[in-house]
């Protein structure tokens, strides 16, 4: 049976329904930021652990020069080794009529009976190569959807230096290529880099292999000592050029797997502590100035017999469904944000299967963790007003005394109205009340900037990345170090207005326990087409001996400047030097380690050469420079800026701006909802009191200065510290997502600053209007009859 309280509890709910729409959205944003972050995080990890299961993901890799196939047989007698499956791996090129930039490839060997014992394929259509037909191969289907190759098609490859024609049966998905780049290209490029797998006969053939390998893929018993065991592999393949065995924590695509997983986890503990923390705050404060407008209502009840605890119930049903209803939205929200993340997703990690879950336990959690939040926000002013005796109850709160502001009676009787003196005793008479409403309206704030600071900062990390530390417009990969004379070469092309030699090479840092896997880039000094930079974009300068080393490994080896560190060469005599940490530099997306070409080609024992160049190419002639350089047969691969550009638009900036949208769409939601409910209560809490001053004379104007002027001296000090508190808990949130992959800073335009503050102005003056309507059509009589 309904009780008269419960009826209650329906009344209040219409009566106020504006008010509990606009509390209903802050709980609703915590939710949904809930059920999308966990979802995200859950449908990844769900994902990644079923390819990797049914694909048979291996767990260590190695590669070498040449080393004959009787060497695997020795690599299984390691202690803790499982399977070993050697192959042939290596980069080739593309030549396509269609366009003139070289497209870089990888070609990996099939055994003889079709899928490998790792890192086994995941056809997506088509069909296996026959043994009998060597020309026939399969590759990875983000590049046949994004050049909408179809089966059947010829593809001319490159293989040690000769053209060779293939044919396309099938298109897969690997462990290995989930995340598919390559070297000196941080983000996937589907359309200028494809993986090619073909039978083992004509890859080794191509290659000279025929009876030897030069990466093999392995797993490791469980409990066993990976480092002993890479230890043991690196012992073994360095006789035969031994590149470095690495675990899956250095394989590229895992790597950023990782990052992106770690980062999802963070977040979905961090951003929706920090939403839920931000709307239990906001309920205690709009719940407490609500229940303390109810003051006459409780001391009715309490008068007809209502005990204190039935009381307290009432108010936490009244919570509750309004907890229930954020919740009911939040949940769909979630659901729906999660969803369309997901989607973006699947075009940048390549599984099998990648949709959202929504397992029962992750709304019920959600749901639990609001009303529990909502309930506990209520709970201090619940608990306060339910113990009042209720002949105290029936009377309003005490107002301050004028007399504690004697400066008020002295200066405000002849310079300032009023209406401005009442506003004045009442923001100074109760400051717990004034802090709490200024704090509810500042958390407004940080909310709407986390939206604006996601743009800000992709535009920055697209002006550092892309304009200040790249400065080349295109980069050319060759198949062999080259020397100086094809700097000259490249110099003299039409439309080449600048051109500078690199040499990089994979290197493996150690410090004590701790090692790093990346590439070391050797430049010239004075190098203008990449340029090291500093916190403050400041050029750094090479070091003429030593290293410099970007801070995100830094960060990972603990390392400073002056600090020694251990840098293995995986490449050519295999190098071993220690070396000094010159410098420290701020790089965006990867990390690397930059030293002097002159200094790296003498740790590697040659001369000088160089493997990479950089070019600053003339646009008007681009086409004439590519058509030149796709006739060279030294060049292995080539990656072009405008096309990074525009894979981090789709890609990390694509995934981050719909993150961006939905934060600052919360974010204004929830600074409408503060700022309604603190005028609204506001109102409801002084009806009585404007009434009385509209009685004595005072005009419509002036009656709603003294709510116009309270919430605007809450405005002006909630408008900085909001901004401080925005720009801390951004701070929190780039580290959080700070990864070994790419790092987004904590920069904020200053016109973001501007426009949250706007936003919030502009909340603020929508109350302000509504106040002054509701002050117009305040029923005298009827409003002073409330407290006889």
């Amino acid at each position: 049976m309904v009780n008269v309280l419960d009826i209650k509890v329906l009344r209040d709910l219409w009566s106020m329904r504006l008010q509990v729409l606009s509390i209903a959205m802050l709980v609703a944003a915590g939710v949904a930021v809930f059920v999308m972050s966990v979802s995200n995080y859950r449908a990844l990890v769900g994902a990644l652990e079923s390819h990797y299961r049914n694909e048979r993901f291996a767990d260590l890799f190695a590669g070498t020069t040449r080393a004959p196939l009787v060497i695997a047989d020795r690599l299984r007698e390691i202690d803790g080794i499982g399977i070993v499956e050697p192959r042939v791996a290596k980069p080739v090129r593309i030549i396509r009529e269609d366009t003139n930039l070289p497209i870089s490839g990888r070609i990996i060997s099939l055994p003889a009976d079709g899928q490998p014992l790792l890192n086994r394929l995941h056809l997506v259509q088509g069909r296996w190569p026959d043994p009998l037909h060597p020309e026939e191969v399969i590759i990875n289907a983000a590049y046949a959807e994004a050049r909408a190759v179809r089966m059947g098609e010829p593809i001319e490859v490159v293989l040690n230096g000769r053209l060779q024609d293939f044919r396309v049966v099938g298109s897969a998905l690997s462990p290995e290529f989930v995340f598919a780049t390559r070297s000196a290209v941080p983000l996937p490029d589907d359309r200028n880099f494809v993986v090619l797998w073909a039978g083992e006969d004509a890859v080794a053939s191509a290659f000279d292999m025929k009876g030897a390998f030069n990466d093999v893929a392995m797993t490791i018993a469980p409990g066993s000592s990976v480092r002993h065991v890479l230890d043991e592999l690196d012992r073994l393949l360095a006789p035969y050029g031994g590149t470095g065995a690495y675990d899956r924590g250095d394989q590229p695509s895992h790597r950023f797997l990782e990052d992106e997983l770690a980062e999802q986890e963070t977040l979905s503990i961090f951003m929706p502590s920090v939403f839920f923390g931000i709307a239990a705050f906001l309920l205690n404060v709009v719940i407490g100035r609500m229940v303390e407008a109810q003051r006459g209502q409780i001391a009715s009840l309490k008068a007809l017999g209502f005990a204190n605890g039935t009381i307290a119930l009432h108010y936490f049903k009244l919570v509750t469904a309004i907890a229930l209803l954020g919740s009911a939205v939040g949940l769909v929200l979630g659901c729906w944000f999660a969803v369309g993340v997901v989607g973006s997703y699947r075009a940048f990690f390549r599984f099998p299967s990648l949709d959202a879950r929504f397992e029962p336990w992750l709304l019920v959690a959600a749901t639990l963790v609001s009303v529990v939040a909502a309930n506990l926000a209520a709970a201090t002013s619940v608990y306060r007003i339910a113990v009042l005796p209720p002949a105290e109850a029936m009377r309003p709160a005490t107002p301050p005394a004028l007399q504690t502001f004697a400066w008020l009676q002295t200066i405000g009787s002849r310079v300032i109205p009023l209406q401005y003196i009442i506003a004045a005793r009442t923001t100074l008479g109760r400051p717990i009340r004034t802090v709490l409403s200024t704090i509810g309206i500042a958390l407004a704030i940080p909310l709407i900037l986390f939206g604006l600071y996601w743009f800000d900062a992709i535009d920055y990390m697209i002006d550092v990345s892309f304009s200040r530390v790249e400065r080349g417009d295109a980069f050319l990969t060759f198949t062999e170090p080259v020397s100086t004379d094809t700097l000259h070469e490249l110099k003299a092309l039409p439309g080449v207005l600048n051109a500078e030699l690199q040499r990089v090479v994979p290197v493996r840092l150690r410090v004590g326990y701790r090692t790093y896997r990346t590439s070391a880039i050797g430049l010239d000094p004075g190098s203008e087409l990449r340029v090291p930079r500093d916190k403050a974009l400041q050029p750094i300068s090479i070091p003429a001996d030593g290293i410099m080393l970007s801070r995100q490994i830094a960060s990972q080896l603990d390392l400073h400047v002056g600090d020694r560190v251990s840098i293995d060469v995986l490449e050519g005599a295999r190098a071993v030097r220690e070396v000094i940490v010159r410098r420290i530099s701020d790089d965006i997306l990867g990390s690397s380690v930059t030293m002097d070409r002159s200094a790296l080609n003498h740790v590697m024992r040659e001369g000088p050469v160089a493997n990479v160049a950089a070019l600053r190419i003339d646009p008007a002639q681009s086409e004439l420079v590519w058509s030149r350089i796709k006739s060279m047969p030294r060049i292995e691969g080539s990656s072009v800026k405008a096309l990074w550009l525009s894979l981090f638009n789709d890609t990390i900036g694509g995934m981050v701006l719909i993150g961006a949208l939905i934060l600052a769409g919360f974010g204004m939601l929830i600074a409408i909802g503060v700022v309604y409910n603190s005028a609204r209560i506001a109102l409801q809490e002084r009806a009585w009191e404007l009434a009385g001053l509209r009685i004595i004379g005072l005009t419509r104007r002036e009656v709603s200065a003294v709510i116009v002027s309270e919430l605007v001296a809450e405005l002006v000090v909630a408008i900085p510290l909001g901004l401080l508190i925005g720009r801390y808990l951004i701070e929190l949130i780039a580290s959080a997502r700070a990864s070994q992959s790419f790092q987004i800073p904590a920069v904020i335009d200053p016109s973001s600053y501007v426009i949250a503050s706007l936003l919030v102005i502009a909340a603020a003056f929508a109350s302000f209007i509504m106040v002054r309507r509701r002050i117009d059509t305040l029923d005298l009589v009827a409003v002073l009859k409330t407290r006889d």
